[in-house]
């Protein structure tokens, strides 16, 4: 089948027909994928009642101030991860000495895995994200003493 405007048209209409949300069709060097957007995969309209509203639920606690000469800041951006796997212990927790050059913490971004390395000694007094959280580059991940 050569992909021309009418087979492509055909391979939409088998899509409608038999109620698939996706079709892909490969052949030699031809390649095609279709989606249909799923109608329930849209925001269906929510009615909001302003007088049953409670505006200090949308009230954030200002996060506390942590200055970069007592943290370990992300070396990139990705998903901090606290363990090897969820099997393993935290590679750090409050009250232990680290190093330099300790590993304590993993970044994961698009698959590739990013040590989180400590670049001075010290105690560690708090880890300021969860693990599997999003980080930004820079963001403090940890804070030493």
């Amino acid at each position: 089948m050569d992909l021309d405007t009418k087979n492509i048209e055909e391979l939409i209409n088998l899509l409608k027909e038999n109620d698939l949300t996706e079709l892909e069709y490969e052949k030699d060097d031809e390649h095609i994928r279709i989606k249909r957007a799923n109608s329930e995969s849209y925001a269906q309209p929510v009615s909001v009642n302003p007088q049953h509203s409670n505006p200090s639920h949308h009230i954030m606690a200002p996060k506390e101030v942590v200055t970069s000469s007592n943290t370990i800041n992300a070396p990139t951006i990705g998903v901090f991860y606290t363990a090897k796997s969820p099997q393993d212990p935290p590679y750090v927790k409050p009250g232990d000495h680290i190093k330099q050059g300790d590993v304590v913490g993993v970044i994961e971004a698009m698959k590739v895995f990013t040590n989180v390395v400590a670049d001075r000694d010290g105690i560690v007094e708090k880890v300021l994200v969860n693990n599997e959280e999003g980080v930004e580059y820079d963001q403090p991940l940890i804070q030493i003493k």
